[in-house]
């Protein structure tokens, strides 16, 4: 029997989710194979590195995580189903003091056990995701080898007989039969403004030795550069733009104290003074304080649903011979629908009937939620300020009460659980060209901040940091960054009702990850994959909303538009043709984390039944439930 080499170029968490599914097929199926792993760092943790301070949070309750799928959630359950994030802490002996957590011994009492609804720190996800790896590779049965090549892939070619060979930044080629493209998290040419600003920074730093121009934060010790007599812009209002505010802040001495209903910040003197901006200059929302947050996460929307989606493509075939979408006029009546019944609910204390249609009251509530700019005006940057300030005060106050006494919060976690729905309607081209355009620029950003926030705590440190004068908000939205010769700073500027606000600054960083498009990746290997024509861009006609162009099964499509059978892409590398994609992996059901190990399972079924194709043998057999990982820890 021949022996069958597998590839996957990248052992972050979709990279795991692969190899999970590898092990539970392999144990369940007599065939001989050679798993390489291509992955310059430790296998498992990706960008959540175990040494990262524990001042970052994950965005996730560790309830909610798990790189192995529950039982029942996906047709081949795991081998270690129910593994999640808080159980593995608990089990390794994490317990809080505060907003400390620290490991002691597995039966220890001090302190507070870790419950599932705990944001923990980064760190402890990727110790749990190097444990995972490690559970995993010792769950592989004797007939499959591992080899785990610490290198980058920088091509790859196929072969007359249609197999592959990976190459690598050391020179060595590995001979592939089936190959997984998992590599996750990339970089971007820098855009002309980029290079400008880079430029400036460069050119101008003999001038005012405080000027620096940060591209990536990552890893966060590039921030040591920045001295605390500075001013700082930070560009982004996401969980990377909390990452650089908690390092300048508390990762260097500053510290947060319990005041009143909130937190008061102490300063050590060694911060630089921030200035937090974006497009919308608006932050994300602070996630509800919720009794059993993995309940709600599994909670079925009423009315946008699956089923009604299919009706409308259905009805736009017959209507217009296209199964495209329009979101404003197909989509958004049914998403207001849904998440103005949830805020009736929490209104009145009672669900509304069978045939509830949406009022004004709770229309203006959800549109305000979600856009709360429209229709305002503000005199002046001090206005703006004053504006964002009080509304993050507000929801705060919202988000201690719960979704299920806040209206506001319990349309937020329904919107965050029709995530699913969102991601069937978007996907692979689903809206038209145009509708897709403006449902990443205008409601994609909205859905984000209003459901896919921050824990309350991370806002509560915002107003704190304002409080103390540590920082500052832009004094409105839309800025522009541009340039001061004279001075060799950077300068902000904001239109306001009053005129224009100009804020110097003499640092900038970019707090935003890059999005994914093969054409203006800065990575060899993809390069390289889109000279030779081996993968091309997805458009959606003529919109390029990034990803690598796949099929149904997550082959890539090559230049010429044939499917690559024995080769798969996953995660941020499909962040166009799929949606969502960066959402880690999560063992309810229903939710777009579950997605990752649908997928997963569905690509190594494929290449097992590829397997048993050429051995002329029976199809693949399917591993019995608690088969790999659970029997290797019996």
């Amino acid at each position: 029997m021949k022996r069958y080499s597998v590839t996957i170029i990248g052992m972050g968490p979709r990279g795991l989710s692969i190899l999970e599914r590898l092990a539970a097929f392999a144990r369940a199926n007599a065939c001989l194979l050679q798993v390489n792993l291509v992955e310059p760092g430790e296998c498992g943790p990706g960008v959540h590195g175990v040494h990262l301070p524990p001042h970052l949070l994950c965005n996730t309750e560790a309830g909610l995580l798990s790189i192995f799928p529950a039982p029942g959630a996906v047709e081949l359950p795991s081998a270690c189903a129910g593994a999640t994030l808080a159980e593995w802490a608990r089990a390794q002996g994490y317990r809080r003091f505060g907003e400390q957590v620290h490991q002691l011994a597995p039966d220890a009492t001090e302190g507070e056990a870790l419950d599932d609804n705990a944001f923990l720190p980064r760190c402890l996800l990727g110790r749990y995701l190097a444990w995972a790896y490690r559970t995993l590779a010792s769950a592989l049965p004797p007939a499959v080898r591992l080899t785990h090549l610490r290198h980058r892939a920088i091509d790859m070619f196929q072969q007359p007989d249609g197999n592959f060979v990976v190459e690598l930044d050391s020179g060595f080629s590995v001979n592939s039969d089936f190959v997984f493209l998992a590599s996750g998290h990339s970089r971007s040419n820098l855009t002309d403004e980029q290079a400008w600003c880079r430029k400036f920074a460069q050119d101008h730093a003999r001038y005012n030795s405080k000027l620096v121009y940060i591209r990536h934060p990552y890893p966060l010790g590039k921030l040591a550069a920045l001295g605390s007599d500075a001013r700082v812009g930070i560009a982004g209002m996401g969980l990377t733009a909390h990452d650089v505010v908690a390092e300048l802040t508390v990762g260097r001495g500053g510290r947060f104290v319990a005041a009143g209903s909130g937190v008061r910040y102490v300063a050590s003197g060694h911060e630089p003074r921030l200035l937090l901006f974006s497009r919308s200059c608006l932050p994300a929302l602070a996630r509800a304080a919720e009794p059993d947050a993995c309940a709600r996460s599994c909670a079925a929307p009423r009315f946008f649903t699956h089923d009604a989606l299919a009706a409308l493509r259905h009805a736009a075939v017959q209507t217009r011979a296209s199964a495209q979408l329009d979101f404003d006029r197909d989509l958004l009546p049914l998403l207001m629908k849904e998440l103005g019944y949830a805020w009736r609910c929490v209104q009145d204390g009672t669900a509304p009937g069978p045939q509830y249609m949406p009022g004004a009251a709770e229309l203006a509530g959800i549109e305000a939620l979600l856009f709360p700019l429209r229709a305002r005006t503000f005199d002046s940057g001090a206005a703006f300020t004053t504006f964002v300030t009080c509304l993050l005060a507000d929801d705060l106050s919202e988000a201690r009460r719960s979704s299920t006494a806040s209206p506001a919060k319990a349309a937020a976690a329904t919107l965050a659980g029709a995530r699913d729905v969102l991601r069937d309607a978007v996907e692979q081209g689903g809206l038209s060209a145009a509708s897709h355009r403006k449902y990443l620029s205008v409601y994609h950003p909205a859905f984000n901040r209003v459901a896919y926030g921050p824990p309350g705590a991370r806002n509560e440190q915002l107003l704190a940091l304002i409080e103390a004068g540590v920082l500052d908000m832009a004094s409105g939205p839309n800025p522009a960054v541009r340039i001061d010769e004279e001075l060799s700073r950077f300068a902000l500027h904001t239109r306001t009702g009053g005129g224009t606000d100009v804020t110097c600054l003499d640092a900038l960083v970019i707090a935003r990850m890059d999005a994914f498009s093969p054409e203006t990746n800065d990575d060899d290997f993809m390069r390289n994959l889109l000279k030779r024509g081996t993968v091309r861009p997805f458009y959606n006609g003529t919109f390029h909303p990034g990803g690598l162009d796949i099929d149904a099964a997550g082959h890539p499509l090559s230049r010429a538009g044939r499917v690559i059978p024995n080769v798969w892409a996953s995660g941020c590398l499909v962040e166009g043709p799929h949606y969502f994609t960066q959402v880690l992996p999560r063992p309810q059901r229903q939710t777009p984390g579950e997605r990752q190990v649908q997928d997963a399972d569905g690509c190594v079924r494929e290449l097992f039944a590829g397997i048993t194709g050429r051995e002329g043998a029976p199809a693949p057999a399917r591993p019995r439930a608690g088969s790999a990982v659970q029997d290797a820890l019996l």
